[in-house]
């Protein structure tokens, strides 16, 4: 079979742009690359350092409550497969696993308190988004660069074929054109100067210009029209989830909080109480309970009404929240009675809170309505 001169001038065309459209691929994967690896690393790097911040004050103050959370809220990033907290002697304070797994890189980061190194964070990252990263980045270039080659290489042919130059030309720049200012674009006609195929493609052209003109033209005032409506129900609904997380949130509050103190109820008390049990059990830290009621509490009611009583109640649970650390957990258990669990707190320890509290009650001024009860 005899091979024409154009099918060889396509053939040499096509060949040289693939292989060079090839080798420019080779040298963007090279250079994507390299920055994939940077984003993994600094991402890993300031998930341990962000957790090394937080954990300070919780690792300084023995927080392994808190720090079971932290490390949980971590371990729920995407890509974390592992946060582990030490202390300083090395010891795990927290730990948490996450939904990632397979290959992993491992990032540490110290956990520095007024100065001082107090422990250490380290975060396992999984590098399947960036082994993923990297096969699309494969793909999308071996995809680009093989239409780019192929598009080249039949627009150089077109260019270098006899007497269809100036058309060509005419047509490429118009299109350049319209993509370029897009909805300014004004649609004019190119001008027909031969009745041939490019003449006719040239007509074509223009009937098609001014078709996507006037479809432009109705999708944009449909969009707009549509974009209104979205706005006005986005407005609707963001207040209506406005109210119910308020709804949700004194819900919430009223059920674990004692309206007349505002110290936790004896629901969460109980909760509050089985959890820190586990956790000192699990890390052998001491807790200590402490139960009290209010002495001639009755009394106060029979002589002065329920709302002195109630106002002696709200003044018990200020000083309790005065007292208490922040580690430590004060509640109301109903009627007088109260309760306290003490963190990282052994029995002397307890009783000697005890008595600066019952120091503090015994000093304070219970008022109500103008007298001194």
């Amino acid at each position: 079979m005899q091979v024409g001169l154009s099918t060889k001038l396509l053939g040499y065309v096509m060949a040289g742009v693939l292989i060079t459209s090839a080798a420019i691929g080779v040298v963007r994967v090279q250079n994507e690359r390299g920055p994939l690896n940077d984003l993994i690393g600094k991402s890993g790097q300031s998930v341990a350092n962000a957790t090394a911040s937080g954990a300070a004050s919780l690792v300084a103050g023995f927080d392994y409550g808190n720090l079971e959370i932290l490390a949980a809220n971590v371990a729920r990033q995407a890509n974390v497969i592992r946060v582990i907290v030490r202390n300083q002697n090395d010891r795990v304070m927290a730990q948490a696993s996450g939904e990632a797994a397979g290959a992993y890189k491992r990032f540490e980061s110290p956990v520095v308190f007024d100065g001082q190194t107090i422990g250490s964070t380290m975060v396992d990252v999984s590098t399947d988004a960036l082994e993923t990263a990297l096969n699309d980045l494969y793909w999308r270039v071996f995809i680009e660069q093989l239409v780019f080659g192929a598009i080249l290489g039949l627009i150089v042919y077109f260019f270098t074929a006899s007497g269809i130059v100036s058309p060509i030309r005419k047509l490429t720049t118009a299109m350049e054109e319209a993509v370029e200012k897009g909805d300014s674009f004004v649609a004019r006609d190119l001008e027909v100067k031969s009745r041939d195929e490019i003449g006719r493609l040239v007509s074509v052209f223009n009937t098609l210009n001014k078709s996507l003109a006037s479809y432009h033209r109705q999708l944009h005032s449909k969009i707009d029209l549509a974009n209104q409506e979205l706005r006005d129900k986005n407005i609707q609904l963001g207040g209506r989830t406005l109210e119910l997380e308020n709804a949700l949130d004194l819900v919430n509050t009223m059920a674990t909080t004692d309206w007349l103190t505002e110290l936790p109820n004896r629901r969460k008390f109980d909760e509050t109480l089985s959890r820190m049990f586990h956790q000192s059990e699990r890390f052998a830290e001491e807790i200590t309970l402490v139960l009290f009621d209010i002495d001639r509490f009755k009394l106060i009611n029979d002589s002065h009404g329920h709302g002195a009583g109630d106002e002696v109640l709200r003044d018990i649970g200020t000083l309790l929240r005065l007292h208490v650390r922040k580690s430590d957990v004060p509640a109301r258990l109903g009627g007088d009675e109260f309760g306290i669990v003490l963190y990282h707190t052994n029995c002397e320890q307890a009783e000697r809170f005890v008595e600066i509290l019952m120091e503090g009650v015994r000093a304070h001024a219970f008022h109500y309505d103008g007298f001194q009860l």
